[in-house]
């Protein structure tokens, strides 16, 4: 079974490829999860090997891709083939290519764009159905303003975001919407994973994807399991030798007040210092490792202590 990534950042590789890994060893599954960074243009041959391995997937994410030149050429590819039946997954992208989503019955084409024809407010919009209608263009409203302010380079709305990632994996635990909104509510439980992309997280989203888009042919009898989203704080104090995140100051001041080796209970102001890293920048996003030696070489030896550094979704 193969599986195309489309994506922009550095954040999702490791991940991705983990989750290839684990799956077939957990499940026996072949799956090959092929992944193309569009941060940069690709050049024509590997624009090639993109359409060759777009022919030949199951299921297509495409995540974060916002950039004229990327997105037209990428659009070119995802155009309906007669004869090939497959899954686009399009989070947070440019109008265009949202379009291309196209889950079991949820096709975003014959969604956007239409006319807002006036309906009468009947029982059923109080019913999970209408709920889940509310919910799904809550969520692509707010995709469509992250894309135009990426564009226009003006603010996004980081608190919507906020809002999303307390609250959307308890709504959507609580909705049970069968039928034709079925594929709906798949979409959203993806975007759930995605919100808060950990190796977790990630893992569990491509499970999902095959569990319920995958080729029966390919999947058998397997029965596959995956992980409710795991939430983490999307603001919060890291330091290197935490086990954890901190999600207010007082709890770090207190942690770092019975740290051994610190000259004194208390931060002091000139011998502190704080980063700000994106989300992708800290564990369990990125291991541990790969933060911690960097920060800790880049001070003299006399700094006896590094922190707190400061995480905020940027």
């Amino acid at each position: 079974m193969k599986i195309s990534a489309f994506y922009v950042g550095s954040s999702l590789l490791s991940p991705l490829k983990q989750s290839e890994q684990s799956i077939v060893a957990d499940y026996g599954i072949k799956v090959l999860i092929k992944t193309y960074n569009l941060g940069a243009a690709l050049n024509e041959a590997e624009w090639a090997e993109a359409e060759s391995d777009l022919m030949e997937s199951s299921i297509v994410f495409v995540f974060h891709v916002v950039d004229g030149e990327n997105s037209s050429r990428l659009l070119n590819l995802l155009a309906p083939v007669e004869g090939i039946d497959r899954t686009v997954i399009v989070v947070n992208c440019m109008p265009d290519l949202m379009r291309c989503t196209q889950m079991g019955r949820l096709q975003f084409s014959k969604l956007f764009g239409r006319s807002n024809n006036k309906r009468s407010e009947t029982a059923h919009d109080f019913e999970p159905q209408g709920r889940a209608r509310r919910l799904f263009s809550s969520v692509s409203g707010w995709m469509g303003e992250q894309v135009k302010g990426h564009k226009n380079l003006g603010r996004r709305n980081h608190t919507q975001y906020l809002k999303y990632v307390e609250r959307l994996p308890s709504l959507l635990r609580v909705l049970p919407v069968p039928g034709p909104l079925r594929d709906v509510k798949h979409y959203l439980n993806i975007f759930c994973y995605f919100l808060q992309p950990t190796p977790a997280n990630i893992r569990s989203m491509v499970l999902y994807a095959i569990k319920y888009y995958g080729p029966r042919e390919e999947i058998g009898s397997t029965k596959l399991k995956y992980s409710l989203p795991e939430t983490l704080p999307a603001i919060a104090i890291y330091h290197p030798e935490a086990t954890g995140l901190f999600e207010t100051f007082e709890s770090y001041s207190s942690w770092h007040e019975k740290r051994p080796g610190t000259m004194s209970g208390r931060l002091e102001p000139s011998r502190t210092i704080g980063l700000l890293l994106m989300r992708p920048q800290i564990p369990p996003f990125r291991p541990l490792w790969t933060i911690e030696s960097p920060v800790k070489s880049s001070f003299s030896q006399e700094m006896t202590d590094v922190g707190p550094c400061r995480e905020r979704t940027i």
